[in-house]
């Protein structure tokens, strides 16, 4: 235990101290930060004044088209349609030419008739209002004509939300189709957010080891350090390095975005958009909003959390153990970063079936697929955190940690046979029927 704790502290300093921990710790947070401000004040910089002018011969939307800062309206008679579109080439103020034709009380020419002529590109989200706009107008014509007001329209909409009761081992528990999204949110962070740092922190261990080979510094290392001790020292060292970035990230985030909220808001709807999505929910959006809020609510609250945070930490750091035993096996065995091809996709694979497979799972977190990846220890991981907020049978959670343990501890051997033999051997080109051989040393 003396040598692994050296061995353990000797890897978490090298590392600390180097330049490229001390930049990516610090500056990953600022960059992250960073494009978000970037992507605001592009929208921004990216932002133009549209000015469109309208001739309306139907006369049905005098009212419907209202000046904002982006867009400025101007409505003309037809006899202007032709001069418009002619000046509308070599324009710099006017971009665009909106033509409604007349039509008759079923107004069925507008469905395909509405021209709009303009000089530059327009986005989708441009075009979707515009027509939501009209449909909205003629929607309000057709429903007064058989006397419908929109106060009424409004009474007669009765949105419906179903509240689902899951009878289970530790309990009745309550949530509704808002719930659910919200773990189905939190299943693909912590599904993302395990395998993500697995990987980094596996790979950086392998890269540990294949740069004390290069460097000829194990072969003085081991003269003192047994293999298995000094393997799992510096898997140790790279989960104490990974812990002390996390905390600082998050300390980093937090104070940044207590500094500067605004980088959240920018990203809501503008001022145009959400006038034009109450005018479409007549009012009812209050009560839905306020119901909706509630239930987010209801469901982070009713989460058990206790459970989610250990599940993350044992399932975190049994999958790095097993992933980063086989990876520094890989980097003992192979003399530099391209040797290792032919072994990467053994440990990339079952993760990213994991990852792909999870999004059956949520859809179905009961059902065999969920259940068998859960207690696969190579899926594991990814799998059981894509189910665990939606409630997992204890004697299912404690079959996977316990399967998932075993396999650790049988991983750990495995690599130490490998790690111990491919250490010191250099110019061969390694292979698993070679990895065979070495386990029979």
């Amino acid at each position: 235990m003396n040598q692994i704790w050296l061995v353990t502290k000797r890897e978490f300093l090298v590392q600390v101290r180097k330049k490229s921990f001390v930049l990516l710790t610090i500056f990953t947070p600022l960059l992250l930060v960073g494009l978000v401000a970037l992507v605001v004040l592009l929208s921004q910089a990216n932002k133009q004044t549209n000015y469109m002018a309208i001739v309306d011969e139907s006369g049905l939307f005098t009212t419907t088209f209202k000046s904002t800062d982006d867009n400025r309206y101007a409505f003309y008679p037809i006899e202007d349609l032709k001069g418009l579109k002619d000046t509308l080439k070599g324009s710099e103020y006017l971009q665009a030419v909106l033509h409604i034709p007349k039509t008759d009380s079923s107004f069925s020419n507008l469905k395909n008739g509405i021209e709009l002529n303009s000089n530059k590109n327009f986005g989708v989200m441009q075009i979707t209002s515009l027509q939501s706009k009209l449909s909205n107008e003629l929607e309000r014509i057709n429903l007064s004509r058989q006397g419908i007001t929109e106060e009424d329209l409004a009474k007669a909409v009765f949105p419906i939300s179903i509240k689902v009761q899951k009878d289970s081992e530790s309990g009745i528990s309550e949530t509704s189709q808002m719930g659910e999204g919200v773990k189905t949110a939190l299943s693909y962070v912590l599904m993302y957010a395990i395998f993500m740092f697995i990987m980094i922190y596996a790979v950086r261990v392998m890269r540990s080891v294949i740069e004390e080979k290069n460097n000829r510094v194990v072969e003085i290392i081991i003269s003192s350090v047994k293999p298995f001790n000094l393997m799992l020292g510096k898997i140790l060292g790279t989960t104490f390095v990974a812990l002390t970035q996390f905390i600082i990230w998050i300390a980093i985030i937090l104070i940044l975005m207590s500094i500067f909220p605004v980088l959240i808001g920018n990203f809501g709807p503008s001022a145009e958009m959400m006038g034009e999505m109450q005018a479409q929910t007549q009012g009812l959006e209050t009560e839905s909003i306020t119901n909706n809020i509630q239930e987010v609510i209801d469901t982070l609250f009713g989460l058990n959390y206790p459970l989610i945070i250990i599940s993350f930490l044992i399932y975190f750091f049994c999958g790095y153990l097993l992933y980063s035993s086989f990876f520094a096996a890989i980097g003992a065995s192979v003399d530099n970063e391209t040797e290792t091809q032919q072994f990467m996709w053994v440990g990339l694979i079952p993760l990213m079936l994991g990852v792909y497979g999870a999004i059956s799972i949520i859809e179905n977190p009961d059902g065999p697929v969920g259940f068998w990846m859960s207690m696969v220890p190579f899926t594991s991981p990814v799998a059981m955190m894509a189910r665990i907020t939606y409630g997992v049978p204890t004697w299912e959670l404690l079959l996977s940690i316990a399967i998932l343990i075993i396999t650790v501890f049988a991983m750990v051997w495995f690599a130490s046979k490998i790690y111990q033999i491919g250490i010191l051997m250099y110019g061969k080109k390694p292979s698993f029927k070679e990895w065979m051989k070495w386990i029979r040393y």
